[in-house]
């Protein structure tokens, strides 16, 4: 049996996985280099305090190929370290939000029909509520809807094996949104308001601030969260901005595990093999003999990045009764 067995339904829950990934690979890597540089012009502007900073500038910088201009006194000697975190943690703020929207949109706009997946693409950044009109809001309205005409071929051999992820946060999952709330008011302060604290932020800051004190918390890790002043600068802290990409992980499993028992996720699944079928023929001529036979069918889905199902007998009878073997 392959034993690359993919965690995630979605192909774009693999994609955007992958690009968390490498946005904290370039992230740290930009951090490590500004912060070397950064204490070796500060060394050397101490050692050499008359030096013009132009001159300082040419020491370290000639030769190298710029795109682009740098205030090199603002950026290296008039700028403590603590507040390049804060740039730091505002860039990790914009990328983990901006990739937990573009999965949410492309998700539900495969999933949903043209009239209610922007809908279900935002109710997936809520917890769960009700509206004064008593018709209930946040993600169980995406939720119920994939369960409206639900699978049961995906309920029943895949659901089980996508949930049990370390990462699904479905227990949890009112406790995490309102994380992401916090965070994501924050992004839109930055965006919107100056980066000031406005009373959404200061609510949220309350909400999870309480819900993170009961024993035991349901978060792997605390957030620091740093106090916030109505109408003064965010104060945002860099380990809570990792913590809440750990966060925006958990949200994308979950969900994807929750949303793949939708009828459509089971054509998403059909096609994706099919795709596989006619791109390479020597998945056309299955071996007769059956042990064979149903190694290659493992393969076959372990390339189309398939799940393991929980009865292998049942997913080779869908199979069959597609046309697919």
């Amino acid at each position: 049996m392959p034993s690359s067995k993919p965690a995630f339904f979605f192909s774009s829950t693999q994609s955007v996985d992958n690009r968390l990934g490498d946005v904290f690979s370039f992230i740290w890597g930009s951090y490590a280099g500004l912060r070397e540089l950064w204490w070796q012009v500060r060394g050397f502007n101490t050692q050499f305090p008359d030096l013009h900073i132009s001159e300082i500038e040419n020491k370290f910088l000639a030769g190298l190929p710029m795109p682009g201009g740098i205030d090199f006194k603002k950026l290296f000697v008039k700028t403590d370290w603590a507040e390049h975190e804060k740039d730091f943690s505002r860039w990790i703020l914009f990328d983990v939000c901006t990739l937990y929207e573009g999965w949410a949109e492309k998700v539900c706009k495969d999933l949903f029909s043209s009239s209610t997946y922007e809908r279900n693409a935002k109710a997936i950044q809520f917890p769960s509520g009700v509206r004064a009109n008593r018709q209930v809001s946040g993600y169980p309205v995406a939720v119920n809807e994939a369960n409206t005409s639900a699978s049961t071929l995906m309920k029943d051999e895949f659901l089980p094996t996508l949930k049990k992820s370390y990462l699904n946060c479905w227990s949890f999952i009112d406790q995490h949104l309102l994380a992401y709330r916090f965070f994501k008011e924050c992004r839109n302060s930055f965006i919107h308001s100056e980066g000031v604290v406005t009373q959404d932020i200061i609510d949220k800051h309350t909400e999870l601030a309480t819900i993170q004190a009961v024993k035991p918390s349901p978060f792997r890790n605390n957030f620091i969260l740093p106090s916030q002043t109505l109408g003064q600068s965010i104060e945002l802290n860099l380990k809570d901005c990792i913590n809440f990409a750990t966060i925006v992980r958990k949200l994308i499993c979950t969900f994807d595990a929750a949303l793949s028992v939708a009828m459509a996720s089971e054509a998403i699944l059909e096609q994706r093999i099919r795709n596989l079928v006619s791109n390479n023929p020597k998945w056309n001529n299955l071996p007769s003999d059956p042990a064979k036979r149903e190694q290659r069918v493992h393969r076959m889905l372990a390339a189309s990045r398939i799940p393991e199902p929980q009865n292998f007998a049942n997913m080779m009878a869908w199979m069959q009764s597609k046309g697919i073997i």
